[in-house]
């Protein structure tokens, strides 16, 4: 009986444990951002939003996770990405959008090099 406790004790914490994790965050997230686009996609804006978080996000968690990053180089992305997205036609108001998620992310960059 104590035996079976222990194993169900360590089967919740395993399975709290991988909830918990960057990676399973991320995967939620772009899923998140996804299945919003893919039922709520009419609206440029969620469809700007939704494909700069699928894009950013992930790139950025995995930098910081990593620890290999600045935000000079969180920077880079985001111009990179927004440059992109601007040749092929996005309008002026999604780039902006897209800079502005980056702009969050060099925050979230800077705070976690801090600690």
């Amino acid at each position: 009986m104590v035996l079976l406790q222990r194993m169900e004790d360590k089967t919740m914490n395993d399975f709290l444990k991988k909830i918990t994790s960057r990676k399973f965050i991320v995967t939620a997230i772009t899923l998140i951002a996804g299945v919003v686009t893919l039922f709520v996609g009419d609206s440029e804006v969620v469809q700007t939003i939704a494909s700069a978080l699928m894009i950013i996000v992930p790139t950025i968690v995995y930098c910081i996770t990593e620890g290999a990053i600045d935000a000079a180089s969180v920077k880079t992305i985001t111009e990179t990405v927004a440059d992109t997205a601007e040749k092929l036609g996005a309008s002026e108001e999604k780039v902006e959008v897209i800079e502005q998620i980056g702009a969050i992310g060099e925050i979230l960059v800077d705070e976690s090099t801090k600690e």
